[in-house]
């Protein structure tokens, strides 16, 4: 019985450039993609837990760019929520961390077509500690204005200081655009679009002493 002996796969230069072409265009596919999927997303910065008076504050800078999809669909009428969920844990070495706290903050930017103003509804709840916080809605000439407001975080009172003793803490803050708030028809035709995709999160750890700061 005759064996046929393995050759070696040899390419030829013509073939070899095509295979080289198509990798080079899959990456730069790749990199797009990755690349589209941060520009649609968002980054907390200067992110901080300060104690001060009675109240443990926090304070934190959103940075991201608004789709001109989104742009488009709230001059027709469609209301943005933007969420900011903040969870703080006591570290313990001999066991699991425990959570002392919990708070939420919410954003709501919707267009008014009579005016031509934008509209700011903030409110929050700081889980079960301070209760319900509500501000009366303020009006912006522009979005980028109102817009700002929902960036920012400046001095958040989330709980009591008298409600954590002294030691390490691990603050997590959660920021996203809640979907779930808008219309039904439109939460449905989102379904694997990465334009309304806006959340981020940043993990901040700071040690309580018994010193308040005035």
């Amino acid at each position: 019985m005759r064996f046929l002996k393995k050759q070696p796969l040899e390419l030829s230069g013509r073939t070899y450039r095509l295979l080289l072409g198509l990798c080079v265009a899959w990456l730069c596919g790749l990199f797009s993609a990755q690349t589209f999927a941060q520009a649609n997303g968002a980054e907390i910065q200067n992110f901080k837990a300060t104690r001060a008076s009675q109240d443990l504050m926090v304070s934190a800078d959103i940075k991201f760019e608004l789709p001109s999809t989104i742009e488009e669909a709230m001059y027709k009428g469609v209301s943005l929520t933007f969420v900011s969920e903040l969870e703080i844990t006591r570290e313990r070495w001999y066991w699991l961390d425990k959570t002392v706290a919990t708070a939420s903050r919410q954003t709501r930017i919707s267009y008014q077509a009579l005016t031509r103003r934008w509209r700011v509804l903030p409110w929050t709840e700081s889980g079960v500690v301070t209760g319900l916080g509500v501000q009366l809605p303020q009006t912006y000439e522009t979005l980028t204005e109102a817009l700002a407001v929902a960036q920012r975080i400046y001095n958040w009172r989330v709980t009591p200081s008298s409600e954590l003793s002294e030691g390490a803490y691990v603050t997590q803050l959660r920021y996203r655009l809640d979907i779930s708030q808008l219309p039904k028809p439109l939460q449905i035709g989102l379904l694997g679009q990465g334009d309304w995709s806006i959340n981020a999160t940043s993990r901040q750890r700071f040690q309580l002493t018994e010193a308040i700061a005035p």
